[in-house]
């Protein structure tokens, strides 16, 4: 019963919280003052009775209501009217719907660098570290190993107060040998590792990313073969896929040739074959003509096309005007000078798009390489990771190190050319305008 009270309180909760700020965007575009501070005591108030849980259910639900009706009322009197005020809470609500789905995606991506910066000792403890911390060490005083001494904290024996210490020997026994931070030439303790409390203070672990590198084998140069390997995939890929895709949705598009649309349907028939069905023919195919343990498998498929990438680009060269390439030929052009210097111009946002989605299916190719390659020299970023996973998975900073160096540029690339991809996709049909 309380857990279904609790849903319900937060479905409540959420609807008074769209239309707490529906009503503050309201008060701020008035400039009412005194609304806005009512607004914002409001929105505190509710995100205090649900982050504290001040009352149990009942009292959240209670709160929820109470401050979603006082934003209806404010919404509705800094108003036009009914229409504005309903506009304004959805847009609001979509605005937060939004936030929380960024705020879902942005989690695992989050721990992961959170993760490849922490020092072991804070892999496993719960609850988890978000911003990783390291022990706080002396500046003067080294231990036994040479090293600077850790501090941390415990009680003195002798007046049963809390002290620093500093640790200087770990003893067979499990004990350790400490003095005290303020006094290092002073009498020296031992104390059971138990009761030792580390002074922490926050430091990332740079040294995860180096250490990342240095576990992989040497003849791989520490991962430059298999970054160049991944290099050489995308680029092939990329280019492949461009090439023959952009010339069969011409073909299809300002072509005239018998059976054009019969043979366009069956192109897009074959979207619909799952493609573990053409995995084994693939792979037969490739073996008789001795291709396996090479890279041909993985990027020669590219200059094959798609049927995906043909239909995206064929709508956009049919959308094209018929004068631009009655020009043309009038110019004296062909069919490959019209395809060459008129069209692909025309339709630089679906190359940029059909460019990104191709670069990060080559690069996060994990299948292929697992199916056609057994050379370790051959391998790619994606497969080079599932091994290190494999031998290193016991140290969870490292693999996350690693990981994150896999992924980065893609991430790098995908925010610097998200705006060609949004725009390739959503101008489909309409030929680039």
């Amino acid at each position: 019963m309380t857990a279904f009270l609790w849903l319900l309180a937060i479905l409540v909760g959420i609807a008074a919280l769209i239309f707490l700020v529906g009503a503050t965007v309201a008060v701020f575009r008035a400039r009412n003052v005194a609304l806005a501070a009512l607004c914002g005591a409001m929105l505190a108030g509710l995100l205090a009775v649900f982050s504290s849980r001040m009352g149990g259910p009942l009292a959240a639900i209670v709160v929820s209501l109470l401050t979603g009706g006082a934003g209806v009322v404010v919404l509705r009197q800094t108003t036009r009217n009914i229409h504005h005020a309903t506009q304004t809470a959805r847009l609001a609500g979509t605005h937060i719907a939004l936030l929380l789905g960024t705020f879902v995606f942005m989690v695992p991506f989050a721990w992961l660098i959170s993760t490849s910066l922490k020092a072991d000792d804070e892999m496993a403890v719960f609850p988890p570290v978000w911003i990783p911390t390291q022990q706080r060490t002396s500046a003067t005083v080294r231990n036994q190993e040479g090293l600077p001494a850790r501090i941390s904290r415990t009680t003195d024996p002798k007046t049963g107060q809390t002290v620093r210490v500093l640790e200087l020997t770990d003893l067979l026994s499990g004990e350790v040998r400490v003095v005290k931070e303020d006094d290092p030439g002073g009498v020296q303790w031992t104390v059971a590792r138990k009761d030792l409390k580390k002074v922490r203070q926050v430091a990332p672990r740079w040294e995860n990313y180096p250490e990342a590198l240095l576990y992989l084998p040497k003849e791989t140069g520490y991962g430059a073969i298999f970054l160049r390997n991944t290099l050489y995939l995308t680029v092939m890929s990329v280019v492949g896929t461009l090439i023959s895709s952009s010339l069969v949705a011409f073909a299809f598009a300002r072509l005239r040739w018998p059976g054009r649309d019969a043979w366009f349907v069956v192109l897009l028939a074959t979207m619909m074959v799952p493609g573990a069905v053409t995995m084994m023919p693939q792979f037969l195919i490739f073996r008789g003509l001795g291709w396996i343990d090479t890279l041909l498998p993985l990027w020669v498929p590219a200059f094959f096309g798609s049927a995906f990438n043909i239909f995206l680009l064929r709508q956009f060269f049919m959308s094209i005007p018929n004068e631009l390439e009655d020009a043309a030929k009038i110019d004296g052009c062909g069919p490959f000078g019209i395809y060459w210097r008129i069209m692909l111009p025309l339709v630089k946002p679906a190359l940029a798009a059909i460019a990104i989605m191709a670069t990060l299916g080559a690069w996060n190719n994990f299948q292929g390489p697992l199916i056609y390659l057994s050379s370790p020299e051959k391998m790619p970023l994606a497969y080079a990771l599932q091994l290190y996973q494999q031998q290193h998975g016991g140290e969870p900073g490292l693999l996350m190190a690693a990981s994150t160096m896999v992924v980065l540029p893609i991430i790098v690339l995908f925010f610097f050319t998200q705006r060609y991809f949004i725009e390739g996709v959503s101008l489909t049909g309409l030929g680039g305008r």
